[in-house]
């Protein structure tokens, strides 16, 4: 699909925007309320450490997309890679649909695993440095709230701000620290391009098709899955976006994503 057609895709999970605080999608390394905006050690970092209660996000089964991510250069001297943090929108639910229905149900605490590929490319060579593909949990967005009606109708509530939002935000950070040949570290250089890519029923580089969750309620989870993407004021806060006006779609620089930096950050040591 072209690009304009992905950046329409993206602008429609743009909501209002209120403060929210990240909740954690990897199994084992971030936390509930986890921070990454301007993390010590960050080598590139454009993830703040709260975020909008519906980041915008790129659909890759709505875009359709592959594989998505950014050319950074790294600040600072350290180069030995620790971990990729990727922000992800899920708007799928456990049972029922977001939209246009509005009877999504979901248990608290629901999850779905996706299993995702994360990589760190050389920019020059285009040659990969990392890549590890690990299977991700990733929370289902609340149910629908009876306190969101009119134009918000079928959103989910959330009390701290008292908001309806449709997409849920979840970051995950999975450990790169062991990816060496013989033990020994990852040693990054200056510029990297940094990506994630999963598959769909109909996108990714292997596209799943009909599967059990096809014909459940809520349908497949990674079919409503999102990878963020805005920048935030004063991002990046660790390293440089090297050409801000574009993104690494489908194994390649794409231009007209002024305003939409993919969410990802590298932390190095």
């Amino acid at each position: 699909m072209a690009k304009t057609s992905r950046i329409s895709c993206l602008l429609t999970a743009v909501a209002a925007v209120a403060t929210l605080t990240l909740v954690a999608a990897s199994p084992a390394i971030a936390g509930r309320g986890a921070s990454t905006g301007g993390a010590a050690g960050s080598g590139y970092n454009a993830i703040p450490s709260k975020v909008s209660g519906n980041v915008p996000s790129l659909s890759f089964e709505g875009a359709p997309a592959d594989e998505f991510g950014d050319l950074v250069a790294l600040g600072g001297k350290a180069r030995q890679l620790v971990s990729v943090s990727v922000l992800l929108s899920s708007w799928g639910c456990e049972n029922g649909d977001y939209f246009p229905a509005g009877n999504c149900q979901t248990t608290p605490g629901a999850v779905f695993d996706v299993p995702m590929t994360f990589k760190i490319y050389d920019a020059t060579t285009r040659t990969v440095i990392a890549e590890k593909t690990t299977t991700i949990m990733v929370p289902y967005r609340p149910s629908a709230s009876a306190q969101c009606t009119g134009e918000d109708a079928g959103k989910w509530y959330n009390s701290k701000d008292r908001k309806c939002y449709n997409g849920f935000p979840n970051l995950v950070t999975v450990n790169m620290s062991d990816l060496g040949v013989g033990g020994s570290p990852v040693i990054l250089p200056d510029r990297v391009i940094w990506s994630v890519q999963y598959n769909t029923s109909s996108s990714g580089y292997a596209p799943i098709g009909v599967a059990p969750c096809s014909t459940e309620s809520g349908g497949c989870g990674y079919d409503t899955l999102n990878v963020g993407a805005f920048s935030y004021p004063n991002a990046p806060f660790a390293g440089t976006d090297v050409d801000p006006a574009a993104a690494f779609v489908d194994g390649a620089m794409e231009s007209g994503w002024v305003g939409f930096r993919p969410l990802g950050a590298i932390a190095t040591k």
